[in-house]
Order: structure tokens, then C-alpha cells, then sequence
């Protein structure tokens, strides 16, 4: 079993704050979190339920974009995945300042043995259930970000979690459109 633990892995939350459209929010959530002034709220539960769910979501669904990268049959998936794959890890790194700047956090080890669990599959057929698979990690995600911006209080993590909705909103409305080509 492959073993990663997380500070330091370039890849953190299940989606960037930032993206090629975003430039703008990227460097003030960058700013944020790497921020200790009085601005931070000490570690709640919240916080550290967030970290509990986003790190290994994160780091599962760069392994799963990767593979789209390497896998992917049609031209659209692999440009999208790749596209996707820079915002993960720009995040990443962003929360790995974070999380290096607040360290009251248990990060989460993850277990990144067999990930991709497709493999079975071939081309139509792989990237329809790879987009399957993008699709519920980022309605999850969408999700999980949404209630976490009401219960988080640092305001650090939460200015993460703010930058971060309107990007998986994105790759969202994107692997959704593309489903729609592969049908």
C-alpha cells in the first residue's frame, strides 16, 4: 500500500482557487493563506473536518485527472483534464502553505493504492465512466465546499473555500458538457 502524507505534496483540496480565469483570486487567496495575523480563529472542528474530507479528495482526484490525461480517448477529456490538473495542484499548494502556517491540523495520510478503479474499460466506454467519476467528485466537492463556508471560521481557510467554489462550479458545468459529447 502506497502511503502519502500530505504536507508537502503539492496537491491538498479537491479543487484550486484559482485557475487561468481566476489569476485575480489566486494571488489573494495565496495571501490568505499563508497570513497569521489576528486574522486566524483557532483550529474548530469544522476546520478540521474540512482538512479531513478536502486533502485526500484532492489528492485521488489528481490521480484520476492524471489518468485522464494519460487514458483519455477523446482529444476534449484530455485537454480538460489538463486544464483541471493545474488547478488542483495550484491549490495544493495554497493549502499546503496553509497547512504549514496552522499547524494545530492533523493532516490526513491517504492511501493512493488502486485509485483508478476503471481500468477494466475501454475507450468510449473508459471515458464515459471517467467523466461519471468527475462529475460526482465535483458535485460532492461543490457540496461539501457550500456547507463548509458556512461552518468554517478561520477566515484563512475560508477565504480557500470561498475562492475555490466558483472553479469547481467550472470543472463541473465542464465535465457535465462534455458527457453530454460522449453519449
Amino acid at each position: 500500500m502506497k502511503l502519502i502524507q500530505i504536507i508537502g505534496v503539492s496537491a491538498a483540496f479537491a479543487m484550486v482557487a484559482c485557475g487561468s480565469n481566476n489569476s485575480a483570486s489566486t494571488t489573494d487567496t495565496t495571501a490568505a493563506a499563508t497570513d497569521t495575523t489576528a486574522k486566524m480563529a483557532p483550529s474548530t472542528a469544522a476546520e478540521q473536518d474540512f482538512i479531513n474530507y478536502a486533502v485526500p479528495a484532492n489528492t485521488k482526484e489528481i490521480i484520476w485527472i492524471k489518468a485522464g490525461i494519460k487514458e483519455g480517448h477523446n482529444r476534449e477529456l484530455r485537454s480538460d483534464a489538463k486544464m483541471m490538473l493545474k488547478d488542483h495542484e495550484q491549490l495544493g499548494s495554497t493549502v499546503s502553505a496553509y497547512l504549514d502556517a496552522h499547524k494545530s491540523f492533523a493532516v490526513p495520510t491517504v492511501d493512493t493504492a488502486n485509485v483508478v478503479n476503471i481500468n477494466d474499460k475501454k475507450g468510449a466506454d473508459w471515458d464515459k465512466a471517467w467523466v461519471d467519476k468527475m462529475i460526482d467528485d465535483h458535485s460532492g466537492l461543490l457540496d461539501k465546499l457550500k456547507k463548509s463556508q458556512t461552518d468554517v471560521k478561520d477566515t484563512a481557510m475560508l477565504a480557500i473555500i470561498t475562492g475555490a467554489i466558483p472553479v469547481v462550479q467550472s470543472h463541473l458545468t465542464m465535465v457535465n458538457d462534455l458527457k453530454a459529447k460522449l453519449k
